[in-house]
């Protein structure tokens, strides 16, 4: 699993590798407009950033989608279901590295967000000021609001865990593209109008599950069921591969 995981990371390693150029010009940018007082490179800098951080981690998730479907409708990666692995192998490493390439990714921005706050914060001097800011704003919304490190890690990995079933959804999809509805007319619209169907559905199962009292249940639920999710469509897209799939 190991060295299918490692494949999979060096086939989509040049599309890291510009996302992390892109993010270091941001930066760049970003520090010199701080401590040059360079209003333009600081606009362009935060600009950068908030693009790779929001569309960065959505495309590198996308991505995966789009080189599966490469792998089962090309040659381009016809030695690798020709390797002694099976299809549940190959299916559970592409959902893995992908899952860990979008946690790292996620927490990547997330760290470096906070340090160019705290340094914004320092080199201005007004970190106090903003401070009360904020808590102004928060007790319009409530009296007492109290953010926990563990509260933002829960949302943060109910997140993952939602995307990760979307990624196993679209996965069933391309694999029913390409055997099931292989040779039909439409077959990829079809497979598209499956992928948006079975999403709404799954959502909407969620949608009448017990609603939990506090929030950090609400998205220990939503977790546990997005993994559940993901893990029953995993098992089908294996059983399908193994069955119908011919490369």
């Amino acid at each position: 699993m190991s060295k299918l995981m490692k494949y999979e990371f060096r086939k989509n390693l040049l599309s890291k590798l510009v996302l992390l150029a892109f993010t270091a010009v941001g930066e760049a940018a970003f520090l010199l407009g701080l401590f040059l007082k360079w209003e333009n490179g600081l606009v362009i800098g935060i600009s950068t950033l908030m693009i790779c951080g929001m569309f960065g981690i959505l495309y590198v998730g996308i991505e995966s989608l789009v080189t599966f479907h490469r792998d089962l409708n090309t040659k381009q990666s016809y030695m690798l279901f020709l390797t002694p692995r099976n299809s549940f192998q190959i299916l559970g490493a592409k959902v893995v590295e992908n899952g860990l390439t979008i946690f790292l990714t996620g927490l990547f921005y997330a760290l470096l967000t906070f340090l160019d706050f705290t340094v914004a914060a320092i080199r201005i001097g007004r970190i106090k000021e903003f401070i009360d800011v904020i808590k102004n704003v928060l007790e319009n919304f409530s009296v007492s609001v109290t953010v926990h490190s563990e509260d933002i890690l829960i949302v943060f990995l109910a997140i993952l865990a939602s995307w990760i079933m979307t990624l196993a959804i679209g996965y069933l999809a391309i694999v029913l593209c390409a055997t099931v509805f292989a040779g039909k007319r439409l077959s990829g619209l079809i497979s598209f109008v499956f992928f948006l169907l079975l999403s709404w559905g799954v959502t909407s199962l969620f949608n009448v599950l017990p609603d939990p009292e506090t929030m950090m249940m609400q998205n220990l639920l939503s977790m546990g069921y997005s993994f559940a999710i993901a893990l029953v469509l995993y098992g089908i897209t294996g059983w399908v591969m193994e069955r119908k799939l011919s490369v």
